[in-house]
């Protein structure tokens, strides 16, 4: 057992994939566009995943069929992602979150968990502060809670190429998102996900890069009223372990960190079983 601010930490084994089924799809409206939202599961909480940037509810496609034995679960595409449709307002975190919550309330959901992934995680984020009674509880994988200036200029530099060149399909642009260890095993994953995710709309992609290049909870986190699990790979090479920290400690002392030994920034397709597992556990005490 590590301490991390006072607060224990857990390290987790890493686990292998599981195997994905799909789950049914519906569509709704909210304000200005259009929302694809995979379903899954009869009964349990509701559970509400945010993908990250360039993702789409395909991140999930490993994790929803074993969050759904015993949850109820939503996966939506964020504005301009997968099958959901860009709209017209301005792409940013506020707006993302304004989605989120939009679609909940389409869904008739008055009480969930939300889960968010990277740049989904920073959503989330901006939804916690908004003390929304509607939230049960979050759990935040593989994100941070602010970005120094040279991330903040990365992102930058990152859509600026991706508006100039477009996205690549090529599977080693898209190793580093992996545990080295996996990504050498399971090439296969890297490739197919690589190729999902060079499908992202290129503006869209910049758009989301840009939103994602300033952001900086710190001040309000503290002020979050519902329980919060922050979930970190130990080799992320994306977000690295210390943004975790950092994020962790801007939270109520209610809040849980947990340190994954071996997994990377792609939690959700790296280690469902493991991920699943902790989210439900965390789901139905919250």
């Amino acid at each position: 057992m590590h301490t991390l601010s006072g607060r224990p930490a857990t390290l987790l084994p890493l686990t292998a994939p599981a195997v994905a089924v799909n789950p049914a799809d519906m569509r709704v409206t909210v304000g200005d566009i259009d929302v694809e939202v995979d379903e899954a599961g009869q009964v349990g909480p509701a559970i509400v995943l945010v993908h990250g940037l360039g993702g789409s509810r395909r991140t999930w496609e490993a994790l929803i069929p074993l969050l759904a034995r015993s949850a109820r679960v939503f996966a939506p595409d964020l504005r301009g992602c997968g099958d959901s449709t860009r709209g017209t307002r301005p792409w940013t975190l506020a707006q993302a979150a304004d989605d989120i919550e939009a679609v909940a309330r389409a869904l008739a959901l008055e009480r969930y968990v939300l889960v968010g992934h990277s740049l989904g995680g920073v959503i989330v984020e901006e939804i916690l502060v908004r003390r929304s009674t509607d939230v049960a509880g979050a759990v935040l994988l593989s994100t941070s809670s602010r970005l120094n200036e040279k991330a903040s200029e990365n992102w930058r530099r990152l859509a600026d190429v991706v508006e100039a060149r477009g996205l690549s399909d090529s599977p080693s642009s898209q190793a580093r998102g992996y545990a080295e260890e996996f990504a050498a095993a399971h090439p296969e994953v890297v490739t197919a996900h690589a190729r999902i995710a060079a499908t992202t709309n290129a503006k869209v992609y910049a758009e989301q890069a840009r939103a994602a290049s300033s952001y900086d909870y710190t001040d309000t986190l503290p002020l979050v009223t519902c329980p919060v699990l922050v979930l970190q790979g130990l080799a992320d090479r994306l977000t690295p372990p210390g943004g975790s920290v950092l994020l962790h400690r801007a939270l109520p002392a209610t809040a849980r960190l947990e340190m994954i030994e071996g997994a990377g920034h792609n939690l959700p397709i790296e280690m469902p079983e493991r991920i699943a597992a902790a989210v439900l556990a965390f789901a139905a005490s919250a």
